[in-house]
């Protein structure tokens, strides 16, 4: 490619980007443009026609690979996107990740990154507040799961504190998630070396609450069998029904056995921002950790993810060690270095992004922003209770609507059904939406609520479509 280093040079590849992208947003407000232009791996490769050839590649080739990455990939900004936890349109944050790539510092050391340290530090102290932790502590990690792992890390070298020395105790340690908490902790016991076989699932209801009653029930049989208890997490939007664990309940029995309480709000935190909801988690300010993602409902774009803490020293107690001699000194702004609260050493910028969407929307915008995708929820839920084909399978709690397609006929597997029609939905290209089952076998449509561009008309037009889609089965 010819070399982009000139001001005219740079202003012109800017403006032929700008043009895609302006060309790939204005498509997306196309009723006709396709969420996804279907394709199976193999013949997708053929399409792309992936090689790097000896020379390199001129400027139109280098652009018209850009124009083919965004043809096929999934339009996440579309309103008919409705399939995962994260979509959407923001363009304060779109901003903050094109200037954060183009200062392309590492947020170890104030020194080298004096204005990100300095959001991150006060994004901190705003969610800290929103959850109410009065002098607490918290970093920027690489994903809820990353947040959720530390929390179990931070519980280990809080009850062991020799741990970080010596290794794991000559105890099995048990973790605790209800049947519906996210995969994640399973990763995290795996690696921390407690052991599949010591995470324990309480049973969730029929709601998909964690049961309190089933919690308290397998902390003593930990403590019968001679284990340890160690962990509490109480889910605060589970990823398929949107439940919200019993908090201020687990609190008492998490401080009854002297376990640490962590939440999972990577999904449902955003609770903590709007009147409506905000009771869900009723009593999350005392949990000793919360995990939050601002990528998901807030549409911040991957990854904004934050893992706080009560206790303001004991990230920093768990995580540090290494990088003095070369990067770690005492100088007048080290009290703002993160490198040692972080288990990474270069770690990307990813406060700015929140920060200007935050600073645009102000703390009543951010609470419409949520209230507004309530309301969404509410239009789809009335959509569906009204249809005689559609049969809610729950009463959402959050942002998410799990619900059947009802056959015509008799004697039809209903699961294979809706999976089949689901499937249908997807290869046609204009909708998607997820689906989920449950362990009885049960499946069904999960919709989520994460993109600020869905509209009510576009919910209308979903439910025809799935309607009428489900007339040619």
């Amino acid at each position: 490619m010819v070399s982009i280093s000139t001001k005219d040079q740079r202003v012109d590849a800017w403006q032929k980007l700008v043009d895609i992208i302006e060309s790939y947003l204005e498509q997306n407000q196309d009723p006709e443009t396709p969420v996804v232009k279907y394709r199976s791996a193999q013949d997708l490769k053929e399409e792309l026609e992936l090689k790097i050839g000896e020379a390199g590649a001129d400027s139109n080739e280098v652009f018209s690979e850009i124009s083919k990455y965004l043809e096929y990939s999934v339009r996440t900004t579309h309103p008919q996107f409705n399939n995962q936890l994260n979509a959407g349109f923001n363009f304060n944050a779109l901003m903050g990740e094109i200037v954060s790539f183009i200062a392309n510092t590492s947020m170890a050391t104030f020194e080298i990154a004096p204005v990100a340290t300095l959001l991150e530090n006060k994004l901190v102290e705003e969610l800290n507040k929103s959850i109410g932790y009065e002098n607490g502590h918290g970093i920027m990690v690489t994903g809820g799961s990353n947040a959720n792992l530390m929390a179990i890390h931070c519980a280990r070298n809080r009850m062991f504190p020799n741990a970080k020395h010596e290794g794991n105790p000559n105890k099995e340690l048990c973790v605790f998630v209800s049947q519906e908490a996210h995969y994640s902790f399973q990763k995290a016991v795996s690696l921390l070396g407690l052991g599949l076989n010591n995470l324990i699932k309480v049973k969730s209801t029929v709601q998909g609450e964690m049961d309190s009653e089933d919690l308290e029930n397998k902390i003593k049989k930990c403590i019968e069998d001679g284990k340890t208890p160690l962990l509490v997490a109480s889910t605060a939007g589970t990823t398929v029904m949107g439940a919200f664990d019993p908090v201020a309940k687990n609190q008492e029995i998490a401080k009854k056995y002297n376990l640490w309480h962590h939440i999972d709000g990577a999904w449902g935190g955003a609770a903590l921002f709007s009147e409506k909801l905000r009771h869900r988690i009723k009593g999350c300010e005392e949990a000793d950790s919360f995990t939050f993602d601002a990528h998901k409902l807030l549409g911040t774009g991957l990854i904004t993810s934050f893992f706080l803490t009560k206790d303001k020293n004991i990230i920093r107690e768990t995580n540090s060690g290494g990088g003095g001699s070369y990067l770690f000194h005492e100088y007048e702004n080290s009290e703002y270095d993160t490198g040692a609260y972080s288990l990474q050493c270069g770690r990307k910028v990813d406060s700015l992004k929140f920060w200007l969407t935050w600073k645009a929307l102000g703390h009543k915008g951010l609470q419409e922003f949520v209230d507004n995708q309530v309301a969404k929820r509410e239009h789809l839920v009335n959509l569906i209770n009204e249809h005689p084909r559609l049969k809610m399978l729950h009463e959402p709690q959050f942002l998410n609507a799990c619900f059947q397609v009802l056959p015509e006929e008799e004697n039809v597997d209903i699961n294979k059904y809706n999976f089949d029609l689901r499937f249908k939905l997807v290869k046609e290209g204009k909708y998607l939406v997820n689906f989920s089952s449950w362990e009885d076998g049960t499946v069904f449509f999960r919709h989520v609520f994460a993109n600020n561009v869905t509209q009510k008309e576009d919910l209308n037009k979903l439910v025809d479509e799935i309607v009428s889609l489900s007339k040619t089965m």
